[in-house]
């Protein structure tokens, strides 16, 4: 059985989140797009909808929700990060956010939670 550093799970499901949205439609603008405040793991497009998305590989025995990471300083450090990502990019100002996230279980299952705030 081959184990992995968290790093690399990290890593691997991003690469596993992004194939799945793009099968489902979205156009990958950014990954890892980070700046002093943190960092947005994919930020991608579909439907006339901007989507901040944090990636986490969770396992589904675990006794929390990954959803459960997003805490007031996680959502401010994500708005922020957006704010960031407009002034950079005025186009997309008159997008529609949605702020996510994609599960990656243990056997590549994937959840795709699309506006959890």
């Amino acid at each position: 059985m081959i184990s992995f550093t968290k790093t690399q799970k990290g890593k691997l499901g991003e690469i596993k989140a992004v194939e799945y949205l793009r099968s489902i439609g979205h156009t990958i603008l950014f990954t890892n797009f980070r700046n002093r405040f943190g960092e947005i793991d994919i930020i991608s497009f579909h439907s006339g909808c901007l989507f901040c998305l944090e990636v986490k590989s969770w396992k589904q025995s675990s006794k929390i929700s990954p959803i459960e990471i997003f805490n007031e300083t996680k959502k401010r450090k994500m708005r922020k990060l957006y704010i960031f990502l407009l002034k950079k990019y005025p186009p997309i100002c008159h997008l529609t956010v949605s702020f996510g996230l994609v599960q990656i279980l243990e056997k590549r299952e994937v959840r795709f939670y699309s506006s959890l705030f």
